[in-house]
């Protein structure tokens, strides 16, 4: 018999009680993530700790449901994570420092997020628009791995720091390239790592793969919301100085985007049908960041959309 996923997470919940005994309150959360996604989580609180964090479960309803997963391993990974967190994690952050926003200033990083798929968030988060693009600002808590901790920034937190939404893109400007340097790849590289995972003869093949249109991947060092980089100060102007020209920004994810230098345009709408295509296939709704293709032109020193 299927279980749906509200189902999935009472009972979820309910073994991760029995497991954990008495002194804690457990709740299913759901909370709005990019795009208007929402995802299912639990909330664990109680035993002294000043920090709940939400501990999702909807990839694990996935794995459920194609019975790679039962009932009792998604508690006990459920339970992993908790511990894991009560151990050095995000419970260990010291919540009253979010109080003042001088203890808060030097963690304030910048993502970007489409304008269009998140109206409804940017009606309750300081936000800048850029082109079709909107950046929001959260605290970097850990950039520990595999996932970073981030507080997102809501109005609330802009009054009762009584700072404006200009401080706070200032703050992130000058922090989020410190915080998560950027690194470029070339699309051959990107390869031939993902290949080397999976088949060492690929890897092989992906090294003799010709360059002959040259193409550069460009995160942060994390590899999450590393799209953002496409504004970090003068980086896009050093690498169209490295280039010697100017080139295509593609919106590969919000997690990344793609360089392709170029002496001209007129691959243009070629391009964006491939992005469109990419999206609707390949990227997960959430992880979607534009259906635009974007073009840094050297000559006039500023990023279009085109």
């Amino acid at each position: 018999m299927e279980m749906d996923r509200d189902s999935f997470a009472e009972q979820v919940m309910s073994r991760v009680g029995n497991m954990l005994g008495g002194g804690h309150d457990i709740r299913i959360q759901r909370a709005s993530k990019n795009n208007g996604v929402y995802w299912t989580g639990l909330q664990i609180t109680g035993n002294g700790l000043d920090i709940a964090p939400v501990i999702y479960i909807d990839r694990y309803y996935g794995l459920y449901e194609k019975g790679e997963e039962t009932i009792d391993s998604v508690a006990a990974r459920v339970m992993d994570t908790y511990n894991r967190e009560r151990r050095g994690g995000m419970m260990q952050v010291d919540m009253r420092k979010f109080l003042s926003y001088d203890r808060v200033r030097e963690t304030i990083v910048y993502k970007l997020v489409s304008t269009e798929k998140n109206r409804e968030l940017l009606e309750d988060v300081p936000h800048v628009d850029v082109m079709d693009l909107s950046i929001i600002f959260q605290c970097l808590v850990s950039r520990e791995e595999p996932e970073m901790a981030t507080i997102l920034i809501h109005n609330v937190h802009m009054k009762l720091w009584d700072v404006t939404t200009e401080e706070l893109h200032a703050a992130a400007e000058e922090n989020t390239w410190k915080l998560l340097p950027y690194e470029i790849k070339s699309m051959t590289e990107v390869l031939c790592e993902i290949m080397r995972e999976e088949d060492a003869d690929s890897a092989d093949l992906a090294e003799e793969f010709s360059d002959s249109v040259p193409m550069y991947v460009l995160s942060n060092k994390n590899r999450v919301e590393g799209a953002a980089c496409m504004l970090y100060p003068g980086l896009i102007r050093d690498l169209a100085d490295k280039f010697g020209k100017s080139f295509y920004i593609i919106p590969s994810s919000v997690h990344e985007v793609l360089i392709l230098p170029t002496e001209d345009t007129g691959e243009c709408e070629e391009i964006k049908s491939m992005i469109s295509e990419i999206n609707d296939t390949q990227v997960s709704e959430e992880e979607i960041l534009s259906y635009s293709l974007y073009y840094y032109d050297r000559e006039e020193g500023k990023i279009t959309m085109l």
